[in-house]
């Protein structure tokens, strides 16, 4: 069972992603550590700089959802043969054949 953090962080987190994921867009996680909310995005190689300027637009979007936290943004390019790893609550993920 979620916490209620948890609970506002993935509603949030869905919230600002809607409008803004692009084609090049395989996951997104979000996690409160030590006063900060961690929010990583993992992109395949197509990705280009409007996309991650998209998923940091979003980040923004969260944060201000949370006044009282700080925000690190975290952004991977992995092959599609990689796996990505996941904070605490996946928030997105993209429907991959491998």
């Amino acid at each position: 069972m979620k916490s209620e953090v948890d609970n506002s962080l993935i509603l949030s987190g869905v919230r600002a992603l809607l409008g803004n994921v692009p084609i090049s867009l395989r996951s997104v996680s979000i996690e409160l550590s030590n006063g900060k909310i961690l929010w990583k995005c993992v992109f395949d190689e197509n990705a280009t700089e409007e996309d991650y300027e998209l998923l940091s637009i979003a980040a923004g979007e969260v944060i201000a959802d949370f006044p009282n936290y700080g925000l690190k943004e975290i952004t991977e390019t992995i092959p599609n043969f990689k796996k990505p790893q996941h904070f605490k609550n996946l928030i997105f993920q993209r429907k991959e054949n491998n």
